[in-house]
């Protein structure tokens, strides 16, 4: 696994469109800054992460998977759905992280899919596809994150106020 990208989560995951992992829990979005300034957008609840965006020595979407338990370091996919476009993100199984949601799959995709080799990381094309996946974020809209066969839960619309605007800035 990749370090560089320190993860301090908070998350919710409502399988099914409305069922809670936990129920009676509430759940909130936050945003902030980790130790050495990079942004983080999470989802959590009970202090579980399910779901965040970040980006520092590389650019990461970690998501609790919402599909059958996978070996570490398998090949991945999951879509996340605002109930006006999808996007699909393909990455694989990591190790859990300590704010993991205990018994649950940890997915994770680095660098919107780029290797790391690639000339074209953080270039035009790259930044085309990181506005269009904080749009989408920012889209005011539930999001349904779910994996093949149709299994998911449902996160509620981004509630972080001016976090876009501030993640774009640092990353």
């Amino acid at each position: 696994m990749q370090t560089g990208l320190k993860f301090a989560g908070v998350s919710i995951a409502v399988f099914y469109l409305g069922t809670s992992l936990a129920p009676g829990a509430s759940g909130a979005w936050s945003f902030g800054t980790e130790d050495r300034g990079h942004p983080v957008l999470s989802y959590a609840e009970n202090s579980k992460t399910i779901f965040q965006v970040g980006c520092g020595h590389a650019f990461a979407l970690h998501a609790v998977y919402p599909g059958s338990r996978q070996k570490e370091r398998e090949k991945a996919r999951i879509t996340i759905d605002n109930g006006k476009r999808r996007m699909n993100f393909a990455g694989e199984i990591s190790e859990s992280f300590e704010n993991d949601p205990p018994n649950t799959t940890h997915f994770v995709q680095w660098d919107l899919g780029y290797k790391r080799q690639d000339p074209r990381l953080y270039g035009k094309r790259w930044k085309v596809r990181e506005h269009r996946l904080l749009d989408f974020l920012d889209s005011g809209r539930p999001l349904k994150v779910s994996a093949a066969g149709g299994r998911g839960y449902v996160l509620p619309p981004v509630e972080a106020r001016g976090w876009k605007s501030r993640f774009e800035q640092i990353c």
